[in-house]
């Protein structure tokens, strides 16, 4: 029973098992060399097909055993690979007189397939890298990108727009807006809103409008941003304070937004339990987001206090089980999300 061995991407072989075993003795060959014996399909580690093979066989036409003996399996259809195939040839070709193996490497041709397949993965990444280096530029440089991308069929908004679309005007009037559209901004609170980075938007069907602060930490709101919502408190609807810089007293600020109903604190790290408590007054309110605040057991007694909230969001907000638990209990028709 011969063996053939491979390595590096090529063919070695035929061996006696006899041979084999002196060689990997000898260090010519190696355990992690894979191997197969005449007949076989898998390849296997070197070490691992001699461990169960016989002790003794019979021998038959092998190399010569000088070093370690180069042969080159035929070339099969379609070309050889850098790892071991799924089968071998037993015809192969002999290299003889040479101390060191000098084998014979075929090179798998790519198949049209497989150009085709590269091409367009390097297209792929290309374009999403040129999409995410202009979105980078766009949100830099609103004012200077917006025309360009405008010039070749890309509509975008800058920030300025988004305000104006949600105010209607820069002009402070004497008559009570019916709907968000016709609010009138003061050339003060435009230019505040417009620096800030907080973005206006109109909810779907004229119900009112949704904040978001930036999602630049270093332009994340403040206190002092949300005072310059108050033109806009009755309007707002969703306030979204992801990872901001608003503290307790900031959130009695909230208070003027009568009809607000979804508050996101997310990552707000200076809000406790007690700026929480000041939202109470809020009837409308019924979705809390507070996962990743530092918040403390008093919490439990004020949420079960806001008798309209439906979703309150806890995850990782330093509750105990416990108190998420008694929430859950006071309140069973209120959905928490803890842990």
């Amino acid at each position: 029973m011969n063996l053939y061995l491979s390595r590096e991407g090529q063919t070695f072989g035929p061996y006696t098992i006899e041979q084999a075993r002196e060689y990997l003795s000898s260090g010519q060959f190696l355990e992690q060399d894979f191997a197969l014996f005449e007949g076989q399909t898998d390849w296997q580690p070197l070490g691992q097909l001699l461990a169960f093979a016989p002790s003794a066989v019979s021998t038959t036409e092998v190399s010569s055993p000088q070093s370690l003996p180069a042969t080159v399996a035929d070339k099969p259809k379609g070309g050889t690979s850098s790892h071991p195939s799924t089968s071998v040839r037993r015809k192969t070709r002999k290299i003889s007189g040479m101390k060191k193996g000098s084998p014979v490497v075929v090179t798998k041709q790519r198949g049209a397939f497989s150009k085709i397949l590269s091409i367009f993965i390097v297209f792929t990444v290309t374009l999403i890298v040129v999409c995410g280096v202009v979105t980078g530029l766009y949100f830099a440089m609103p004012e200077t990108m917006g025309p360009f991308l405008a010039k070749l069929g890309i509509p975008l908004e800058n920030k300025s727009t988004e305000v104006s679309a949600a105010t209607n005007a820069v002009t402070k009037v004497n008559a009570k807006p019916t709907n968000p559209a016709e609010v009138m901004l003061e050339e003060e609170h435009f230019q505040r809103l417009r620096i800030s980075g907080i973005r206006i938007l109109p909810i779907e069907g004229d119900k009112g409008l949704q904040i978001i602060s930036s999602i630049d930490s270093e332009m994340a709101m403040q206190d002092d941003d949300l005072s310059a919502l108050d033109p806009l408190a009755e309007y707002i609807v969703s306030l979204d304070l992801t990872n901001s810089k608003v503290t307790d007293e900031g959130l009695g600020l909230l208070l003027q937004m009568k009809n607000l109903e979804k508050l996101n604190l997310e990552g707000t790290k200076a809000v406790t339990s007690a700026g929480v408590a000041k939202l109470k007054p809020l009837e409308k309110l019924t979705h809390l987001n507070l996962v990743r605040a530092q918040m403390d057991d008093t919490l439990i007694d004020t949420l079960i206090g806001m008798e309209n909230l439906r979703e309150v969001y806890l995850y990782q907000s330093g509750l105990t089980e416990d108190a998420i638990a008694r929430l859950g209990v006071a309140r069973p028709k209120m959905f928490v999300k803890g842990g």
